[in-house]
């Protein structure tokens, strides 16, 4: 048998789990759900608001308090046991609705949807890339000017002025020259500052280019690295949609596994498919396992009962379990059949021999063994002349001469000695 999901396979089951996800928010039970989670959590947060206030206020709490703090925590039970009872119908619906959920889509997967563009995210240090502004010289204050003092003149000249006027001219160049050590020494330190700017500015960038070169160099893997991945599975799609066309079996096993894993089942019913396709007979054998019985829901609704403050179930009868289960696992067998014939286009699948069944421990042997529930052989002209929208699962089974278990539920083997070709 095939490997149950390759590549391409598990790509596009989750993306139609996804897909399956976002179908049954629109539906009407999603949205009664969806209300019901709501006033839910509502409810909680009304009630334990309350509590919180009440609790400060213990002290000074009346009956009236009291009553409504009682009011609001049965309305929150309730609105519980509303969300459980709206996610059970939702189970149960699903599992009811397994071949009419298939039959609302096509089920044809168009391989050239899953070549991959090169997409790469933004480089993830753009502040690398920006130098910051070097640091500027700071501004100098003008330098001293010498300016000598006016000679005198008329008679301050005759009487003692040349005197005066040498000590004048030697007091402003001492002056002078004292003002000039002075702005020399404050220049020499604002320009000390100011290479000790630069030296600091150059390191820094030192620093940044050195993480932008080694940020671009590890950048520049990853984009490498996805291109390379990316384009070899673009590789891997163009010789799957070539071996299609030649009818490879290996080919149509893979793009069959990619058909199958795109059919999202329910939560509680999840299906794997093991299968071999022989070219020359033009036949697909598939065994499809099928989940135990315990795995459905038992409950038939859920209630509160305000006297205990209890949740409790009532349990669906033993009967509606039986037949929830043989009708499901007889729909997965048609939904089967179903999804590759019409996914096929090309009709390279002329016959299809299926065994449903499901894994279980041999009471008598203490032993894993596989179960068989369904036994069916059809060819593709018999299968695409029946109308599933209007059909009962078992009763098509008959109609194709399936062999089927009397009592799946109860892991009754089906009794068709003949095998599935029988």
């Amino acid at each position: 048998m095939a490997k149950r999901r390759g590549f391409f396979a598990e790509m596009q089951h989750q993306n139609r789990l996804r897909e399956q996800r976002e179908r049954q928010q629109q539906r009407a039970t999603a949205q009664a759900h969806a209300r019901a989670t709501r006033e839910a959590e509502r409810s909680r947060k009304e009630w334990e608001r309350n509590r919180a206030a009440d609790a400060r206020r213990a002290a000074a709490l009346t009956a009236a308090q009291i009553k409504e703090q009682a009011r609001l925590h049965v309305q929150a039970r309730q609105a519980e046991v509303d969300l459980l009872n709206a996610t059970l119908a939702q189970q149960l619906e699903d599992i009811d609705a397994i071949l009419a959920a298939t039959l609302e889509v096509d089920d044809y997967v168009d391989l050239a949807s899953l070549r991959q563009p090169v997409q790469h995210p933004p480089f993830s240090r753009p502040d690398l890339t920006q130098p910051a502004p070097p640091p500027v010289p700071p501004p100098l204050s003008p330098e001293p000017v010498y300016i000598e003092p006016a000679a005198p003149v008329g008679i301050g000249a005759v009487l003692g002025g040349k005197k005066k006027y040498a000590a004048a001219i030697e007091a402003a160049q001492a002056q002078y020259w004292e003002h000039r050590r002075q702005w020399e020494q404050y220049a020499s330190e604002r320009h000390a500052a100011h290479q000790q700017a630069e030296t600091a500015y150059r390191e820094r960038e030192t620093q940044r280019l050195n993480a932008l070169a080694a940020a671009q160099a590890q950048y520049e893997a990853e984009c490498a690295g996805r291109r390379t991945e990316i384009l070899a599975a673009n590789v891997r799609l163009e010789k799957l949609m070539t071996g299609l066309q030649d009818r490879e079996p290996a080919a149509l096993e893979e793009y069959v596994s990619i058909v199958l894993a795109n059919s999202a089942y329910p939560e509680r019913f999840e299906v794997e498919h093991d299968f071999a396709f022989d070219g020359a007979a033009g036949e697909l054998t598939l065994t499809v396992h099928v989940p135990h019985p315990d795995a459905l829901p038992t409950e038939k609704a859920f209630k509160y009962t305000k006297a205990s403050d209890s949740i409790t179930s009532t349990p669906l009868p033993v009967k509606a379990r039986k037949d929830r289960y043989a009708t499901a696992v007889c729909q997965v067998a048609l939904r089967t059949a179903h999804e590759i014939f019409e996914a096929d286009r090309d009709g390279i699948v002329a016959t299809l021999s299926m065994t449903v069944g499901v894994d279980a421990v041999d009471p008598a042997t203490g032993r894993d063994h596989f179960v068989e529930l369904v036994q069916l052989a059809t060819d593709r002209a018999t299968f695409e002349a029946l109308d599933l929208g209007r059909v009962d699962a078992r009763a098509t089974l008959d109609h194709l001469r399936a062999g089927v278990s009397k009592n799946p539920h109860d892991l009754v083997p089906v009794s068709n000695s003949r095998g599935v070709r029988g």
